[in-house]
């Protein structure tokens, strides 16, 4: 018996039996005989049902890459490891050259930081200091309020210079010799002298008086400088 299909209208819903065999496999133009509407029906595909077992099994084959893909590889991981290494020896050679900086830094900073302490393991610093202008006060000690007085004194000239000392550290100090030295307007000294302070050490944040007068000072003397003696200094007056 010829297979049929059932067919309808897309119009008006109006169903056919039509033979399979009368529509071409690429389509065939239907005209609807209740609406007069045309369309384009195909025939159905048949499937077939195939046994598994039936078909061709998939034969599988050792993958080898191909000569270019493998040495592109190797060259792209060989590539890396000597970026990797080059970069290494970068970072190894910043990093002694960064320890190379600190280690020559480093006494500047320590000189900067405690200049004190600087001075006083090594005398001879202070005059680097003062050539920059900083003034290193090793002492702990502080002069205050000096002031200079002239006067006569059964006909003499005298000149009086006193003044405070303060312990501006955070230990008990003891004071030094004081050095006092008279400059001309031209800044060239014209006579000195040492004092011995004669007081106990000073407590932190203590102060201590002093005064001294010298006899006939030089009449060019117009300035005083004031500072603690050094060890050659103590005990040696100029003559006015």
């Amino acid at each position: 018996m010829p297979a049929t299909m059932m067919i309808s209208c897309p119009s008006c819903s109006t169903r056919y039996d039509l033979p399979a065999q009368r529509l071409a496999a690429d389509g065939t133009v239907i005209k609807c005989a209740s609406c007069g509407y045309s369309w384009l029906e195909s025939r159905a595909i048949e499937i077939t049902s195939v046994n598994p077992q039936q078909l061709p099994a998939v034969i599988e084959h050792d993958y080898e890459p191909d000569h270019e893909v493998r040495r592109l590889v190797e060259a792209n991981r060989e590539a890396q490891e000597a970026f990797a290494a080059q970069r290494a020896r970068r970072n190894r050679r910043m990093a002694g050259w960064s320890a190379l900086a600190a280690c020559a830094a480093l006494p500047l900073l320590v000189a900067l930081a405690m200049p004190e302490q600087v001075v006083a393991m090594a005398p001879a610093s202070v005059t680097a200091y003062q050539t920059i202008g900083w003034n290193v006060n090793i002492y702990g000690l502080d002069f205050r309020k000096v002031e200079m007085q002239h006067m006569i004194v059964d006909g003499t000239r005298v000149l009086a210079v006193k003044g405070e000392i303060a312990n501006v550290s955070d230990d008990d100090r003891k004071i030094p010799w004081i050095r006092f030295a008279l400059r001309s307007d031209s800044n060239d000294e014209v006579y000195n002298w040492t004092l011995d302070a004669g007081a106990r050490p000073l407590k932190s944040g203590e102060i201590t008086n002093f005064v001294t007068r010298v006899a006939s000072p030089p009449e060019t003397a117009k300035n005083l400088e004031i500072r603690f003696a050094h060890a050659h200094e103590i005990g040696s007056n100029a003559a006015p």
